[in-house]
């Protein structure tokens, strides 16, 4: 994850060279409306192999941004994500002895059906931007492309946690006498991560801009729910007290679109 969080940053720095090549005059003058408030969001997409119970989120943001020049602006941003815990994501029972997740189909082998309930992520992010236009920016500007990058800091929290494990026998019937449940109270813990990716912005230099971005996210490790971190031998892995969460890194794949209103 290290290696990808470097290569999008250092593609960003490539990108942003090229774009600085306007020569130091240019790049030092600036278009009349250079202070904008900004307001978006979106969809996001949980991202890579082992990251919990998740598939699809929501995201928000707003910010405010200085054009230091035609090609750099800077600012800050207050962000919101949030990923429901999703149930068609937890781990089928594989091998023996097996460990149901599904609780949609009936097996005949001896297992435990779990159905949890809760496990939802949000982080609310404090964040720096970086935004750095390909090509400057003038007044009469009607498409820009950009590149950004916003390191953040946030408070990430996991909503509360509760679970039923239902036992069946090697035919398939349950036996109520051997069920499990469990319960975790909401956890927060303080985190931080990067935003990387591009965007493009209709009318950059008029009062009123519309913009939308595309953007890989990574977080430092946070409290999840993540079935499958576990392994097969739900004797142990149901007594375990963290069952069914653990600490990871999260990473998303997020889209968003905006507004934003430029002020001289």
């Amino acid at each position: 994850m290290t290696k990808i969080v470097l290569t999008l940053f250092f593609s960003t720095v490539f990108l942003v060279t090229l774009a600085q090549d306007e020569g130091a005059v240019v790049k030092k003058e600036r278009i009349q409306l250079d202070k904008g408030i900004f307001l978006g969001g979106g969809v996001s997409i949980a991202a890579g192999s082992n990251l919990g119970d998740y598939s699809s989120g929501i995201n928000f943001e707003g910010g405010y941004m200085v054009r230091l020049n035609r090609v750099v602006s800077v600012g800050g941003s207050v962000s919101y994500l949030r990923f429901n815990y999703d149930a068609s994501v937890l781990k089928n029972g594989v091998t023996s002895p097996d460990w149901y997740y599904d609780t949609q189909t009936a097996s005949s082998n001896d297992g435990y059906y779990l159905t949890l309930t809760g496990g939802d992520v949000s982080i609310i992010s404090l964040a720096a931007n970086f935004k750095f236009n390909f090509v400057p920016v003038k007044d009469n500007s009607v498409v820009s492309v950009y590149g950004f990058a916003k390191p953040f800091i946030g408070s990430a929290s996991l909503s509360g946690v509760s679970g039923l494990a239902e036992y069946h026998d090697t035919n398939g019937n349950p036996d109520p006498t051997l069920n499990r449940t469990g319960s975790f109270a909401s956890k927060s813990s303080i985190t931080g991560g990067i935003y990387l990716g591009p965007g493009v912005e209709i009318n950059p230099a008029k009062s009123i801009s519309f913009f939308a971005q595309a953007s890989f996210g990574y977080t430092f490790p946070i409290d999840i729910v993540s079935t499958r971190s576990y392994g097969n031998d739900y004797n142990t892995d149901l007594a375990n007290p963290d069952f069914p969460t653990k600490s990871l890194g999260f990473t998303s794949i997020n889209f968003a679109a905006g507004i934003s209103f430029n002020l001289d």
